[in-house]
């Protein structure tokens, strides 16, 4: 991730400040409480200043008598600014980057500073102009390094008070506002970042959170895990948010000062959609129904993961059923809802319908807009019971997952699972319902034993609905189901989101790195032989590069995401690990081969010889890479590893999996990857 202002390493402070403590000049004469006059005139504007630095990445050196005035506008207090403070006047603002700690002792938000520039350095990060002490260099580029020798540059003036923010749009702002104070007006969190905390404190990583305006325009608010505002969660109304304007590229972002600069407590764009209560369990709404009420609790909200699957229709489109830690609840709203499986979901309950429908219970009549996506969640583990204590335990366990091993099937319409279908593990009976209109209902169901993962119902008496044909697993025929090699997948999908048929599994080695994080925490890469397919789980895998996986498919969805075939939402129970794989050998190509093979040569390991970097730079993001056939992208998350690392110069040989971004990618697993 980016960090806040990144140019000077910590440890490399920490070493200055080791080295040469005594060319700090902290020994400022004290000053009366509103300041004094240091008998300096400023004879340059921060927008003059910063006019010299025209080159963008460059760095600046001033050999001239400049000397500017402004008034600090934010400062370390709250630990969001790391050894800097932001000075502004009335053309612009800068940031002054310093080696001192608890800077708002001597430099508070407020107060007047001049700047005697002469022997200080201006460099840009990012697109953010900034004044620095001097340049060096570190793993091969130059970078900007704090003014050291503070007294002999910097100088107090008076006490001004805090200037007024300019009242911005988030579509208003302008280069020239980059390093001042802004305001923004009505404006909120988006959904899936309210109630969140501002940044990780304990792990102390700087987290982005975004805001909206009522037009859907964005900015992100980037708070530093050491802010001492870090553990407060998001607000959930809309309102104003006072801030420095920066950006990092192309990204606009907001960095506050204090939490008092987010003012949101009025309703939400739109009327007040989205929840505004405080979050209770769904074992606590529901326990308010056995008492009697037939409402939800005014100000409250419930939060959990969607465990019901809109997208193979397996229960009504307007209904959706959530889980959390304590229980399960079906949630009915007034219209089709697009709440997936697998995503976390707030819905604000104060005043809706708590009732019964043939002996479940839901939240009925939810208004669409009190229910907010908070991003992917976890799926819970289903309950392991038998259906002699599923029928005992239906009412607690109404609406959550379940797993009942040793089962058998019967019944349906001809064998499918459309209607009613038994199942018995030897302890009991109970009923699967699957509605018409769910697109496996004229599937077959597998014969022999299986295991059968599914949602806890009711419809006068207990039954289980299952989301997908890949909920059963085992039988078919002989009891095993059919393996198909990773081609014969491929060759199923009709250009169109396509279901594989039941009772199939898959057997390939894991060429993907889950370690390195360069593919996201769901997907693998799998490949037999000469093919390669990415399997996208409902939740974070444990599966690492060479482990060998035979996975059930039967059911699922195979698709495109942006060009790239994956089989999605397979659930994690659906692939066993039977030990270590082999990885295959990378088939070696040139660039040019690889482009002409691209959909044959899809998820399987490439190596590319002769192959240069001409751009320079981390690995992270788009690099387009040529060995003289071509040029191909190759690719690598922010979050990975190796993100920051620099690309090689010279001549290199690539080992990658070959896949698709719209067009043609390259990703590597992790730098032994390049030689």
């Amino acid at each position: 991730m980016k960090m806040l202002f990144r140019f000077f390493p910590i440890l490399l402070l920490a070493a200055v400040a080791i080295i040469v403590p005594s060319c700090v000049d902290l020994n400022f004469d004290e000053p009366p409480l509103e300041g004094e006059d240091p008998g300096l005139t400023a004879n340059t504007t921060i927008a003059q200043l910063k006019s010299r630095l025209v080159t963008p990445g460059s760095f600046v050196a001033i050999e001239d008598d400049v000397i500017i005035k402004g008034v600090v506008v934010a400062d370390d207090r709250s630990g969001n600014f790391f050894n800097s403070f932001i000075l502004q006047d009335e053309t612009a603002g800068i940031d002054v980057r310093i080696s001192i700690s608890n800077a708002y002792n001597f430099f508070p938000i407020g107060r007047e500073i001049y700047i005697k520039c002469k022997g200080l350095v201006l460099g840009d990060n990012s697109g953010v102009t900034q004044l620095g002490g001097y340049t060096y260099t570190q793993t091969g580029s130059v970078r900007l390094g704090n003014i050291v020798n503070t007294g002999a540059f910097i100088f107090r003036g008076k006490k001004a008070g805090e200037l007024a923010p300019k009242v911005k749009t988030i579509n208003g702002l302008v280069g020239g506002d980059i390093t001042t104070l802004v305001k923004l007006e009505n404006v909120e969190f988006v959904p899936a970042d309210t109630a969140e905390l501002f940044a990780d404190a304990v792990g102390l990583r700087t987290l982005n959170r975004t805001i909206q305006d009522c037009n859907g325009n964005t900015i992100v608010v980037r708070t530093s895990g050491f802010a001492t505002f870090a553990v407060d969660l998001t607000p959930k109304g809309k309102g104003s948010i006072t801030g420095i304007y920066t950006v990092f590229g192309t990204t606009k972002q907001l960095l506050i000062r204090e939490l008092s600069d987010v003012q949101m407590n009025d309703t939400r764009c739109g009327g007040g959609g989205g929840p505004v209560g405080d979050i209770i369990t769904i074992a606590s709404l529901r326990s308010l129904f056995a008492g009697g009420a037939t409402s939800g609790p005014t100000g409250k909200s419930i939060e959990g993961v969607v465990i019901s699957d809109r997208a193979t229709a397996s229960v009504d489109t307007r209904n959706l059923v959530l889980q959390d830690e304590t229980g399960g609840i079906v949630v009915r709203f007034t219209a089709a809802h697009n709440f997936a499986l697998g995503e976390k979901v707030e819905v604000s309950v104060g005043g809706v319908e708590l009732s019964e429908f043939r002996g479940l219970l839901q939240v009925n009549n939810t208004p669409a807009g009190a229910a907010v996506s908070k991003g992917p969640g976890t799926l819970p583990t289903p309950r392991t019971a038998t259906v002699a204590q599923l029928n005992a335990n239906a009412e607690a366990w109404e609406s959550t997952l379940v797993k009942i091993d040793n089962a058998t099937l019967s019944g349906g319409t001809g064998g499918t699972y459309s209607g009613n279908v038994t199942t018995n593990d030897g302890t009991g009976s109970t009923v699967i319902f699957t509605r018409s209109a769910s697109t496996f209902a004229g599937q077959t169901y597998p014969s022999g034993t299986v295991s059968v993962t599914a949602i806890v119902s009711q419809f006068d008496t207990p039954q289980l609905i299952i989301r997908a044909p890949s909920d059963v697993t085992g039988g078919g025929s002989g009891g095993n189901p059919d393996l198909l090699s990773v081609a014969q997948v491929r060759a199923l999908f009709s250009g169109t989101t396509t279901n594989v048929a039941a009772n199939k599994q898959i057997r390939g080695v894991v060429i993907s790195d889950r370690v390195n994080n360069n593919w996201t925490t769901r997907n693998i890469a799998l490949q037999d032989g000469a093919s390669g397919i990415i399997v996208r789980f409902s939740a974070d895998h444990t599966f690492n590069v060479g482990d060998s996986l035979v996975i059930n498919i039967g059911g699922v969805e195979l698709s495109e995401f942006s060009g790239l075939l994956q089989l999605n939402n397979v659930p994690i129970a659906n692939a066993t690990r039977p030990g270590a794989g082999t990885l295959p050998t990378p088939r070696v190509a040139t660039i040019a081969q690889v482009l002409a093979n691209l959909e044959a040569w899809e998820s399987t390991l490439v190596r590319i010889v002769n192959v240069t970097f001409p751009q320079g730079g981390t690995y992270s993001g788009s690099k387009n890479i040529t060995d003289g056939t071509s040029t191909m992208v190759l690719f690598t998350r922010t979050a990975a590893s190796f993100a920051g690392s620099n690309v090689p110069t010279g001549t290199v040989t690539v080992t990658g999996v070959v896949s698709q971004f719209t067009d043609a990618q390259l990703n590597i697993r992790n730098l032994s990857d390049v030689n």
